[in-house]
């Protein structure tokens, strides 16, 4: 038995919280992806859904059951802590002397300067940064990502994309930061889709990006 296709009545109202929330600013310690968490929320409550569904999957692209053998939970988080890791690595040590030499100027990975130097307050970073990570992956991808199967089974392109441009609103910093995020937003949209519309595998490789980022600043080895 396939998810229920849902109503289409909530959709101009789903597409305001978003505009509203991108567009109002929000006070310095409040990231966007709360008030899209609570948006996202209050959206899958009132259709009678629950956030556990994003976190078990177990669904096709089009609205299927997978297979018996499809991938197991712990299966999702080591490919996506994996991934999450191949990508830290390939954008330290690739992707920003690419960028920097196109660029003619040097990239800015330095999020929370504050943790430079001192692991101590990387730790309580930490765990504000694993916080945010949830609450942006619940909002992209198990809500806006999800809303699109949802509405347009078929071929997973559209989706993949919105949560892509998404990933590039929400991604501070210049056209090359937002390319970047766009990029990171495909590869976990792929990664939700095709691990049975689980956000578990998309969740472990952000946890270990953008926990590896800051890590790697608290060492200076990242600036």
């Amino acid at each position: 038995m396939s998810p229920p296709r849902e109503s289409r009545n909530l959709v101009p109202f789903e597409v305001l919280a978003v505009l509203v929330i991108a567009i109002v600013p929000l006070p310095d310690p409040v990231p966007v992806a709360l008030p899209l968490l609570v948006a996202g929320t209050l959206s899958r409550w009132i259709r009678g859904r629950s956030w556990a569904e994003v976190l078990r999957g177990g669904w096709s692209a089009t609205g299927e059951p997978m297979a018996a053998d499809a991938p197991s939970w712990p299966s999702r988080l080591g490919v996506g802590a994996l991934a999450g890791g191949l990508a830290l690595a390939f954008a330290v040590v690739a992707g920003t002397p690419a960028i920097e030499a196109l660029a003619q100027r040097a990239i800015e990975w330095s999020t929370y300067p504050i943790v430079r130097g001192n692991f101590s307050l990387f730790a309580m970073v930490a765990v504000y940064v694993a916080a945010t990570a949830i609450a942006t992956e619940l909002a992209l991808r198990g809500w806006l990502v999800e809303r699109v199967l949802e509405l347009s089974p078929g071929p997973p392109i559209l989706p993949i994309l919105v949560g892509a441009f998404a990933e590039a609103l929400l991604t501070p910093g210049d056209v090359a930061a937002r390319l970047g995020g766009a990029l990171f937003g495909l590869g976990l949209g792929w990664m939700y889709v095709a691990s049975g519309r689980s956000i578990l595998a998309p969740l472990a490789a952000r946890l270990v990006f953008q926990l590896g980022v800051v890590f790697l600043e608290s060492l200076r080895l990242v600036g």
